[in-house]
């Protein structure tokens, strides 16, 4: 290899990486924020569970379980919204974002999410609708369960994920507006087009034999989702989402240089006493 060549190599191999640490050293744990909380609704996280109230915030590797009737709204702070339905468990895997310049209000109105984000939920049970903004190309939204998993393009969507004490499971994925790819549930992924669901009947025994249909959504499902979609519009009209305040940098352990040691005391000549030198 020639030496220029290979000095070009490095010097794009440099950029490349400088570029990727300044794309990803930015970004920082984003905001959820609870709303619209009816019935028993939990937060449980690692140290605590407590009743989730409007208001109260929610953040990465947070759980949030809803009783029979309850249901919640969580408003992200890229804009996203997810209203979590009856009986449910739904846990916040990773949220982050790159940070605000500024409030937003009425995110709503957003057409696009206002930065860069990473969104992995898990749903362990129940169900959910959620409104994603158009993402950043190098953004993700992602939802898991125990039998498969949905990646958001950006889109108004409902899951459901309901197992069974058979080992039997329910697994369901809605598209109202959008494109929602199913994963993991078979050998390739299966696009959800607008106006389309899948339904996936699964043994956890024998994931194998998964039976997998994709049809039009039925009017009462869409009505389900029309009126959960209806609450998270209303919701975010009247949010504000606030800048998430940056991470500050680690303490810098400074260690004191110690005072330099006292001189030794100065050395005093001694008097000479040998014999005849005259001095005494």
């Amino acid at each position: 290899m020639k030496i220029s060549t290979l000095l070009r190599f490095l010097s794009c191999a440099f950029v490349a990486t400088a570029l990727s640490v300044n794309v990803f050293g930015q970004t920082e744990l984003g905001r959820i924020k609870a709303a619209r909380v009816q019935g028993e609704v939990k937060k449980l996280n690692a140290s605590a569970e407590s009743p989730l109230k409007d208001g109260d915030d929610v953040v990465q590797t947070d759980t949030i379980v809803t009783g029979k009737g309850a249901s919640v709204v969580l408003v992200f702070a890229n804009g996203s919204s997810v209203r979590l339905g009856s009986e449910s468990r739904l846990s916040i895997d990773q949220f982050l974002m790159d940070p605000l310049d500024a409030p937003i209000t009425n995110p709503g109105a957003l057409k696009e999410e206002p930065s860069k984000s990473k969104t992995t939920l898990n749903l362990t049970y129940g169900e959910m609708v959620g409104d994603v903004k158009k993402l950043n190309s190098s953004s993700s939204y992602s939802i898991k369960t125990p039998v498969g998993a949905a990646g958001i393009r950006g889109t108004i969507y409902r899951i459901v994920y309901r197992p069974s004490s058979d080992g039997k499971a329910f697994f369901q994925i809605q598209t109202a507006e959008g494109l929602v790819v199913m994963e993991g549930v078979t050998n390739t992924e299966v696009p959800v087009a607008e106006g389309k669901e899948v339904i996936v009947e699964i043994d956890t025994e024998k994931p194998e034999e998964a039976k997998v249909q994709t049809k039009d959504i039925s009017p009462a499902d869409a009505a389900v989702i029309t009126s959960a979609s209806q609450e998270l519009v209303q919701t975010l009209q009247n949010a504000t989402i606030d800048p998430t305040p940056p991470t500050p940098p680690p303490a810098e352990n400074k260690e004191e240089t110690p005072p330099p040691p006292p001189p030794p005391p100065p050395v005093q000549d001694s008097p000479d006493l040998t014999p005849g030198s005259g001095k005494a």
